[in-house]
């Protein structure tokens, strides 16, 4: 494996495409909590609904057919942006809703639940840290990122769409729609690489 190059090769105009929205966003999301009645509560939410946004584009771009440089800076941004969004989600609701008690977040939501949002933050976070130090991925490396675009996705999916209303309900059937249309994205173009490889 070799240190990631691609830190220099992130241009200003990607940076700016990515974070400057990433900021702007997570901005409006924690000033907005402040016109609610429960500030805390709903700047976890809000955070929430940020991530997901920075969600779909990278797990998109990760199952869409293709390799460039190009295309990895914006997905490594995304997934980047992303996660920490998550992180002022997970500040939230870990460290300010339940005082960074462990036990009291696994009492409040089952053990299923919260071992998997710990298992998100731990494995988003790994895969962030390994997308932006390590290029070209190690098998085990890729092996992983296609479990963590496997698994992420589908917590966000079941907590959204299946447990929730609402506008957090809405951005989960968007998310599942898009990763599918870009799944069948992907196979019409695979399928497209067999026939030519037949026909030649």
């Amino acid at each position: 494996m070799t240190l990631l190059k691609s830190r220099r090769y992130v241009s200003l105009t990607e940076f700016t495409n990515t974070f400057i929205p990433f900021g702007i966003l997570i901005i409006l999301a924690l000033m907005a909590a402040e016109l609610t009645q429960n500030l805390v509560l709903f700047r976890a939410i809000y955070s929430i609904w940020v991530t997901m946004i920075f969600l779909i584009p990278a797990v998109c771009l990760y199952v869409l057919p293709g390799k460039s440089e190009t295309k990895y800076n914006y997905w490594l941004l995304l997934w980047t942006c992303g996660f920490l969004a998550y992180w002022v989600h997970f500040y939230y609701t870990v460290f300010v809703i339940f005082n960074g008690s462990i036990p009291a977040v696994y009492a409040e939501q089952g053990v299923v639940v919260a071992t998997s949002n710990f298992l998100v933050t731990l494995w988003w976070g790994l895969d962030v840290v390994l997308g932006w130090f390590f290029d070209p991925p190690s098998k085990i490396i890729a092996i992983q990122r296609v479990g963590s675009h496997i698994y992420i996705p589908f917590t966000f999916f079941v907590s959204s769409v299946l447990l929730k209303s609402g506008i957090v309900h809405n951005i989960g059937i968007v998310m599942t729609l898009a990763i599918l249309i870009c799944l069948l994205l992907r196979i019409k173009a695979q399928l497209n690489s067999s026939n030519k490889l037949i026909t030649n």
